[in-house]
């Protein structure tokens, strides 16, 4: 019986040395595949000695590509041609220039399992630079030149274009940049005796409403009449965050002047107060047709939802000018006279 025992014991080393010899040699098999396994590709840009030849042509290949039938391209090789065709195409970075700003552009690109079709990069691009142009058109400044250009993709198919703005200042001064403030004098009197009445002016309450009530306190002056004065309404015009552009630059998101901010969070505003009022005034005043007045000031807290190639949501303000026809009653006139 021992030795029974003793022999299928034996039997069971054996097989236990068998079985780890060969996961110890399947073990060394599987390194030895991996070892030898193929390293991931990553794009490198061409090393050409012509590089103006080959984007031109590259241009022309991807405008002429037929869907179906052209080349696919990985999401960083599609990136970099896009890019570089768009330096190509609109910048200049051999100029002198005072200062710079830094803008994006938001588009997108059809993107099956990573790569982008050919063809679907020139629709992308015709887009793409369409807007890269309207940008360029809307910006005030002098001797403005696109610097760098820089497009990245993302696997849903997001395309975020980085924009650099070289332009000189030299012929700009402080007074300049006011949109209704006759100068810094009047926006400091304006700051300390009207936006220092409170510690903090959070952007979803007290920011909105105290920037609606000074926007009104600007009517209160005379309207040169001898008699009452009322109003009848004529028009009414709404003013939209990613319209109105600041071309010299501004605190808010997409250098908007009207308040806009890239996330929905409440921000304390107080520090920028006194640029939207003097922004939302001259929008309000600038836009009044000739022999009217305003005769209400309106400003809405917004939560606007990210659009198409956004990540975040927005909190901006909407501002709302109604304008009138002043009329003009003799004393003693009406029903009400005073």
């Amino acid at each position: 019986m021992k030795k029974k025992n003793l022999f299928i014991a034996t039997l069971l080393v054996v097989a236990a040395t068998t079985i780890a010899v060969v996961s110890c040699k399947k073990e060394n098999q599987d390194t030895l595949l991996n070892n030898n396994a193929q390293p991931v590709k990553t794009f490198t840009p061409p090393q050409v000695d012509d590089m103006n030849a080959y984007l031109k042509d590259f241009k022309q290949r991807m405008q002429t590509a037929t869907r179906g039938e052209d080349e696919m391209l990985s999401l960083e090789e599609a990136a970099w041609h896009l890019s570089s065709v768009a330096n190509y195409d609109f910048c200049n970075a051999n100029v002198e220039f005072t200062d710079i700003r830094f803008d994006t552009l938001y588009s997108n690109v059809m993107v099956n399992g990573g790569f982008v079709l050919l063809s679907d990069l020139a629709t992308a691009y015709e887009r793409i630079s369409v807007d890269i142009d309207k940008f360029y058109q809307m910006l005030s400044l002098d001797e403005k030149h696109f610097r760098f250009i820089n497009a990245s993709i993302s696997e849903n198919g997001e395309v975020v274009v980085s924009v650099t703005t070289t332009y000189k200042t030299s012929s700009r001064y402080l007074n300049d940049t006011c949109w209704y403030l006759s100068d810094v004098y009047e926006a400091m009197w304006y700051e300390d005796s009207l936006f220092n009445l409170y510690p903090t002016y959070p952007s979803n309450t007290l920011g909105c409403s105290e920037l609606e009530r000074v926007l009104n306190l600007t009517e209160s002056h005379s309207l040169n009449a001898y008699g009452r004065v009322y109003y009848t309404p004529t028009s009414e015009r709404t003013f939209y965050y990613r319209d109105e552009i600041d071309p010299f630059g501004s605190p808010n998101y997409l250098n908007s002047r009207l308040y806009a901010t890239n996330e929905h969070l409440v921000c304390d505003i107080k520090p920028i107060m006194i640029y939207l009022f003097d922004s939302y005034a001259g929008l309000g005043y600038s836009n009044c047709p000739a022999g009217q007045c305003i005769a209400r000031w309106m400003v809405e807290n917004v939560i606007e939802q990210p659009f198409v190639g956004e990540r975040f949501w927005k909190r901006h303000y909407r501002l709302i000018v109604r304008y009138a026809q002043k009329h003009e009653l003799l004393p003693g006139t009406g029903v009400i006279n005073y």
